[in-house]
């Protein structure tokens, strides 16, 4: 019985100090959690190894010039994982990246930097997201967002109309998954 308490009490600790949740708040979320796992989108699987960033160092370590906005306004973490998939018979990749900026106003500060920015930004209205703006370039297309405290940033590597579907879907699965 000893045995079994002490193994018990060691699994118990083991599962809280490698988690990434807050013991505290089980129901909290990482921006990990919130990435989409291969083919949860059918036929697009992630590629890569991606980034987390937890920390301001290992924010500019990553995306090092375009570091200061996020930790302008509150910085938490950010992920960003690459998906490949096929467009229409052609291969794309989709990139997602993810910050957590601990307040809605902060991810929405961010947002408002940002889209000032954009040369021909459309307004894209999403039943998952909020403030949504779509841009179209020659070869490639964005899509900038947020969601509660989180901004949220998709690039494809195509201009095709189905390409920028595709988009959309992935932005709308992230957002689902943020209360």
């Amino acid at each position: 019985m000893k045995k079994r308490s002490v193994c018990l009490l060691a699994a118990g600790l083991i599962f809280c100090c490698c988690s990434k949740k807050n013991p505290a708040n089980p129901t909290a979320v990482t921006v990990e959690d919130l990435l989409l796992k291969s083919n949860e989108i059918s036929g697009w699987s992630a590629s890569g190894g991606g980034w987390t960033a937890t920390s301001e160092t290992e924010l500019f370590a990553h995306i090092d010039g375009a570091a200061p906005l996020y930790t302008k306004y509150g910085f938490v973490e950010a992920v960003e994982q690459d998906y490949q998939g096929s467009i229409t018979g052609t291969q794309a990749v989709i990139s997602l990246e993810i910050y957590d900026q601990r307040t809605p106003a902060n991810a929405q500060s961010v947002f408002n930097e940002v889209v000032p920015t954009l040369s021909n930004a459309e307004v894209w209205q999403s039943p998952n997201l909020a403030n949504a703006r779509v841009e179209r370039f020659m070869l490639s297309q964005d899509i900038v967002c947020l969601k509660s405290n989180y901004y949220i940033k998709l690039t494809v590597d195509s201009n095709l109309n189905e390409a920028l579907d595709v988009l959309k879907t992935f932005a709308n699965n992230v957002g689902s998954k943020i209360q």
